[in-house]
C-alpha cells in the first residue's frame, strides 16, 4: 500500500490551499476589472484640484503592514483635473500596493506633483524597492504579466493594467520611467492628466 505521511499530507493541503487562493484572488481580480471597465462607460466625472486630493488621500489611507510611509511634495499651483474620484483613489492604491509589495518595512513613498507644459498635471510616485528595469515599461501594463517569482501568488497582474484603463479614461495616461530622485531608486510610475484651463 502506499500510504502518505503526515508530513506529505500536510505539505499537499498547504499546497492545495495556496492554489485555491490564488484562484481566489484571480476570479475576485478578473471580476474587478470586468465590472471598472463597464462603470468606466457610465461613470461620473468631477473637477477637482490635485493637490487637494491627493492630501486627503493622505489623510484617509489607512497604512500597511510594513510600517512604509506616504511623503507629498506638493507643487504649489492648482492643478484642476477632471475625474471620477473613486476611480482615481483606486489607481493610486493599485500603485502603492505594488510598491509596498516590494518595498523594504519602513522605507518611504514619495509623491510629488508638477505641472508640465501648462497643458497638464502630473503625479511622480517614487518607491525605495529593487525597481523594474525600464526594458519592462510597456510589458508591466499587460493583463496577467507577473515578473515577481516570490510574491507572483499574491499578484494577478491586473492592478497596472486597471489603472492604465481608468487613467485612459481620463484622457490621461501611466508610464514607468526613469527615477530623478537621489533617495529613490526604486520604480517610479509617472501619471499625466489633461489641466482644465478656463
Amino acid at each position: 500500500k502506499n500510504k502518505v505521511s503526515e508530513k506529505n499530507k500536510i505539505i499537499i493541503i498547504k499546497n492545495f490551499n495556496k492554489e485555491v487562493d490564488r484562484m481566489n484572488r484571480l476570479i475576485s481580480d478578473i471580476s474587478n476589472f470586468s465590472r471598472t471597465m463597464s462603470e468606466i462607460e457610465i461613470e461620473d466625472f468631477k473637477q477637482v484640484n490635485l493637490n487637494n486630493f491627493m492630501e486627503n488621500f493622505k489623510k484617509n489611507y489607512l497604512g500597511n503592514n510594513k510600517n512604509i510611509t506616504l511623503q507629498l511634495f506638493l507643487v504649489h499651483k492648482k492643478l484642476d483635473i477632471l475625474i471620477n474620484e473613486d476611480k482615481f483613489y483606486q489607481v493610486l492604491l493599485n500603485i502603492i500596493e505594488n510598491s509596498i509589495s516590494l518595498a523594504e518595512n519602513n522605507s518611504i513613498i514619495l509623491i510629488k506633483s508638477e505641472e508640465i507644459d501648462n497643458k497638464y498635471a502630473s503625479l511622480k510616485i517614487y518607491d525605495q524597492g529593487p525597481g523594474i528595469s525600464i526594458k519592462y515599461k510597456d510589458k508591466i501594463f499587460e493583463r496577467f504579466y507577473s515578473d515577481r517569482d516570490e510574491t507572483k501568488n499574491k499578484h494577478s497582474g491586473l492592478g497596472l493594467s486597471i489603472s492604465k484603463e481608468i487613467l485612459k479614461s481620463f484622457n490621461g495616461n501611466i508610464e514607468l520611467t526613469k527615477s530623478d530622485e537621489t533617495d529613490f531608486r526604486g520604480a517610479c510610475f509617472l501619471i499625466k492628466l489633461p489641466l482644465r484651463i478656463f
